[in-house]
């Protein structure tokens, strides 16, 4: 059987293109997940409230659930405890997630009462990138979800096993 040479001029010039490529993409992750859409509408004063945050949603989870984005693309996800979420007020809330914020540095799930709580509550940090006109992360499902940016609201599309759950979360404001 003759030798083929595999490391000719040609295949190795396609080689140390591909590896300049990943070098790139790791080197630049913004680029690699579209930061040029990094005007792509979150809003990162105040904070997001699911929408039947105390009410059936909020009493058939036992939590009531806020979503809120950071600078450097970095998302949080707080579950305060039901019916003792009622009790919190807006800037507590968001003082929470400064503080669950400062605690780490990576991606991770916090437990605590972060300074601000009575109860205990659970706090998920997270890195966030773009997928066309959405924000995509990990959220503990089956598959990333999603987000879909509105005036003032977002729409979290988990994935399910027939279909996708599609919960709406309202922009809440801290003067």
């Amino acid at each position: 059987m003759p030798k083929i040479d595999y490391c000719n001029d040609r295949t190795s010039k396609v080689r140390s293109l591909l590896s300049g490529l990943l070098l790139l993409c790791l080197a630049f992750p913004a680029l690699a997940f579209g930061a040029e859409r990094g005007a792509n509408n979150e809003n990162l004063s105040g904070y997001y409230a699911r929408e039947g945050n105390g009410g059936s949603p909020a009493k058939a989870a036992g939590n009531n659930i806020y979503i809120r984005f950071f600078a450097d693309r970095w998302l949080g996800m707080l579950f305060l405890p039901y019916p003792y979420a009622e009790s919190v007020d807006k800037a507590a809330i968001a003082r929470v997630f400064d503080a669950a914020r400062a605690k780490t540095p990576n991606s991770a799930y916090l437990r605590g009462t972060f300074g601000e709580l009575d109860e205990k509550a659970t706090m998920h940090i997270e890195r966030y990138g773009y997928i066309e006109d959405r924000v995509i992360f990990e959220c503990g499902s089956l598959a990333p979800c999603t987000i879909k940016l509105g005036d003032g609201y977002l729409d979290l599309i988990k994935p399910g096993v027939i279909n996708e759950h599609i919960i709406r979360y309202r922009h809440v404001a801290i003067d």
